[in-house]
């Protein structure tokens, strides 16, 4: 079917038509929405309401992380965790500390006489002792004591019927095999330095995660702004839009329905703008939760207002793979836990072995006592060892079968292994996230270039689209269609530059590396790591 072709007087009616609509309606022509970097000027609502109370809090990201390393309560509670450990060592260590003890006894006996040469008897003693043992760490027990005693008998013909003794005793017990010597005894020494040493890596990994969830929070909070902003903008050139329909409507080129799909659209962004708002406040809030320790109510109330941009250089080259696995082995905390874990099963694993062997023991002793009617000339003998006696000897012990130690060792063995194999699985794990968090920065650094370049697009064929309605040349329908590509692709750009933002500190939590700035005032001469008060 051949096309009729329109005839040339409706097309001068159509040029002259279009032209006079564009002259009436130029005034209220509507801009495109702002991109992202242009959308600064849009008051947000809880911005204001803090100003009106005097609660703004400029925050830039290193503020964030000195004030949530200061305040936040996990990290509070997880500092007493290397601080408990450390008793641990003082504790293992007091097994070696010197013991002072001493007893005194008093009793008395009666015995009924049995014929005229054995009468009855009455007998009444007092002794005490007083000594000082102590361990080495060679698993000797050293043992020194003095010991008085007094002894009266009545009703006896034996002479004296009062006697006084005084005693020195020295002894030492050194194991030789089972349970002997230094690296034996202290190896629960060395298992609570590297109990410490787990628990200073498990700290530190709990500050780093703490630090990266604030630095997801902060930027969570710019993108909700900013979102805020894009979705504000959206909503404007949807009212703007609505009011050139009514404009339109009023000189009769558009009828009262063509109003319908305008005041959908202005009533949807609407709905989005109050989502948008109710999404900053939880930003807001989450990001609190981080950084303050919640002694304060007004933490609550107070605005935290980012200052840190989220625009960041696309000219600095990328990490080095190689550089930033060398880095994360190093310096990972799991992995430093996870190595003093091994180390402290080794010490286990020594001391089940040790604990195998037979008991063999040398035994020493030495004594020197006196006896007399009185007590000093009995000290005086004992001191001045007028009477020693000594004794060396070993004593040897067996199980038979000895299983229970056995299966210990084995048991201590297995552990060795397993924690061996734990650390090679950590070490894929790390390496595998170094490699996703490189490879995930440059493809962001990509996809933000990216999205970039369609807002600019997106921005362009709204502005076209907007022309062509103001010539008849489409339907608002077209417009409001552009207007959400535009609106999404600010969106997927806010987005792509959040996740570039965490990407580069995550790229640091998992080197091991993500750490609080050094603690500075901030510009205006007060603590930028002071709580709300």
């Amino acid at each position: 079917m051949a096309r009729i072709a329109p005839p040339t007087s409706v097309l001068l009616a159509l040029a002259v038509f279009g032209a006079s609509a564009s002259a009436n309606l130029r005034a209220q022509e509507p801009r495109p929405p702002a991109v992202v970097p242009g959308l600064g000027d849009q008051p947000i609502p809880v911005d204001v309401e803090a100003e009106q109370r005097g609660d703004v809090r400029e925050l830039s990201l290193a503020d964030a992380l000195r004030l949530g390393r200061m305040h936040n309560p996990r990290l509070q509670a997880a500092a007493l965790l290397p601080e408990r450990a450390r008793f641990d060592i003082v504790a293992a260590e007091a097994t070696f500390d010197p013991e002072l003890y001493a007893s005194a006894n008093y009793g008395e006996s009666e015995s009924p006489a049995r014929n005229q040469f054995s009468p009855s008897l009455s007998r009444t003693s007092m002794d005490a002792a007083i000594g000082w043992r102590q361990r080495v760490v060679t698993g000797a027990l050293f043992d020194l004591a003095f010991r008085p005693a007094r002894f009266e008998t009545s009703g006896s013909t034996a002479f004296p019927d009062r006697q006084f003794t005084a005693e020195w005793s020295a002894s030492v017990r050194q194991p030789l095999l089972r349970g002997g010597w230094s690296d034996y005894n202290l190896a629960p020494v060395d298992a609570a330095r590297f109990g410490l040493e787990q628990a200073r890596s498990e700290f530190a990994r709990t500050v780093q995660a703490t630090l990266l969830d604030i630095v997801v929070g902060y930027w969570e909070l710019v993108f909700a702004r900013q979102n805020y902003r894009v979705v504000a903008s959206a909503l404007a050139v949807a009212e703007e839009q609505l009011r050139i329909t009514d404009v339109r409507i009023a000189v009769r080129e558009l009828v009262e329905r063509d109003r319908i799909a305008d005041q959908a659209e202005v009533a949807r962004r609407q709905e989005e703008l109050i989502a948008a708002e109710n999404a900053i406040r939880s930003r807001e809030d989450g990001l609190r939760s981080l950084l303050f320790d919640g002694t304060e109510a007004s933490m609550w109330r107070v605005n935290l207002r980012p200052s840190s941009t989220i625009e960041f250089d696309a000219d600095q080259p990328l990490p080095d793979l190689e550089h930033s696995l060398d880095r994360a082995l190093a310096e990972r905390p799991e992995l430093r836990a996870q190595r003093a874990a091994i180390a402290a099963a080794q010490v286990a694993l020594r001391e089940q072995e040790r604990d195998v062997l037979p008991g063999l023991d040398l035994v020493a002793a030495f004594s020197s006592d006196g006896v007399r009617d009185t007590f000093h000339p009995a000290f005086a003998d004992a001191s001045e060892f007028d009477y020693p006696d000594w004794s060396i000897g070993l004593e040897f012990s067996l199980p038979i079968g000895n299983r229970a130690r056995k299966a210990r060792r084995t048991q201590a063995r297995l552990e060795v292994e397993r924690q061996q194999r734990e650390l090679q699985a950590l070490i894929l794990q790390v390496t595998s996230e170094v490699r996703d968090a490189v490879r995930n920065l440059g493809s962001l650094r990509l996809s933000v270039a990216a999205s970039g370049e369609s807002v600019r697009l997106a921005a362009s064929n709204l502005s076209t689209e907007q022309a062509k309605l103001r010539v008849g040349a489409t339907t608002n329908f077209e417009v409001q269609r552009r207007l959400q590509e535009l609106s999404e692709a600010q969106q997927r750009h806010l987005r792509n530059q959040l996740d570039h933002r965490v990407a580069e500190s995550r790229l640091a939590y998992v080197q091991g590396l993500l750490q609080a700035p050094p603690a500075t005032d901030d510009p205006a001469g007060g603590d930028a790591s002071r709580q709300p008060r």
